[in-house]
């Protein structure tokens, strides 16, 4: 156990040291590839519900897009960088967003009751414990509830060594693309995004 929680605390350094730097330009760097995000957000706006919590939310750009649409709903956050949350927070200040860890957040206590979507947001490739993370929320969710997720796909349709070079380049930054795999020990509904760039996954609380 000690040696889970050094390992957050030292991902937690990193995501400050990353994220403190880059926060006010990130979401204008990072448009053309984090493809899919919007297709997860019209998804999610086509559902009923009426409470979300994001699990690493960043610069919260996409709890401002989903109120801008449905005002009246509950949102809030949870995320493991320090940076991000400050940043948030003055973004989206009806947002109720809290710093932790994924793979063992609190989510319930966000709005005080189980919400009726999460949503991941290329957050899950990012987080150490990728599989414990997906299990804590589909446990966190009210009755009738689903997890949406978007993140980096295999990159089996594109040519060996560019897709070679994008893990590369992702692992600087420790990203770890999921693979088909994922989604199936999860028994996720996916959608690829760009032939198989990202994933959009649905995933009930029952599966």
């Amino acid at each position: 156990m000690s040696g889970s929680v050094q390992s957050l605390d030292e991902h937690r350094d990193f995501l400050n040291r990353y994220y403190g730097a880059t926060r006010r330009v990130y979401d204008a760097t990072r448009k053309p590839y984090l493809l899919g995000r919007d297709r997860a957000l019209t998804m999610l706006l086509s559902e009923p519900w009426t409470s979300i919590v994001e699990v690493g939310f960043g610069t919260g750009r996409n709890l401002q897009r989903l109120r801008s649409r449905r005002p009246t709903a509950k949102y809030g956050g949870i995320d493991a960088c320090d940076a991000m949350v400050e940043h948030a927070r003055e973004r989206c200040p009806w947002a109720s967003l809290e710093h932790g860890y994924a793979e063992d957040a609190d989510i319930e206590a966000v709005h005080g009751q189980a919400p009726d979507r999460i949503l991941f947001s290329y957050a899950l490739s990012m987080i150490p414990e990728p599989d414990r993370a997906l299990d804590r929320a589909l446990a966190a969710l009210a009755p009738g509830g689903s997890v949406v997720a978007v993140d980096f796909g295999s990159f089996e349709g594109m040519p060996g060594f560019a897709a070679l070079a994008m893990r590369a380049w992702l692992a600087r930054f420790r990203v770890r693309p999921l693979t088909p795999d994922f989604w199936h020990r999860h028994r996720a509904k996916v959608t690829s995004v760009a032939d198989t760039y990202a994933t959009v996954a649905v995933i009930g609380a029952g599966r």
